[in-house]
């Protein structure tokens, strides 16, 4: 299959373009690690979501565009495109994260205290409400 230059330009354009994409559809998972879902198993399984999805999707891109045949200019595309948009607008989504996953911690922290005190006071109650109907019976 033969391209012009002006049909190579503007595949690479659409591959930049995509691979931006590709770095929002990372950045859902980095906003999944900054909320807290970061143990050694959540790693690898969205690495592999990921991966997957991010193959999936650029092999889709090259059978639209390119039907089916593997470019390096397409490749080169798609990681130039994910870089600038990691190097850019992904370093402040990094930092929002970050805040975000602070925030998160904090709310949990909070309702897991009023969680305990109101699970005190229910557990004071119905202490309460046992011993008096303990002194019911025997009256």
């Amino acid at each position: 299959m033969h391209l012009t230059v002006y049909e190579q330009a503007e595949i690479f354009y659409f591959a930049f373009v995509f691979g931006l994409i590709i770095g929002v559809w990372y950045d859902l998972f980095r906003l999944l690690r900054a909320l807290g879902f970061n143990s050694k198993r959540a790693f690898i399984m969205q690495d592999i979501v990921f991966m997957s999805g991010s193959a999936v999707m650029c092999f889709l891109f090259a059978l639209v565009n390119v039907n089916g045949h593997f470019r390096v200019f397409v490749m080169i595309g798609h990681m130039l495109g994910l870089f600038a948009y990691r190097f850019s607008f992904g370093m402040l989504s990094g930092v929002i994260f970050g805040i975000a996953g602070k925030a998160a911690a904090v709310s949990v922290n909070i309702g897991r205290s009023i969680s305990g005190l109101l699970t005190n006071a229910a557990g004071k109650i119905k202490a309460k409400i046992k011993k008096r109907k303990s002194n019911q019976v025997y009256s």
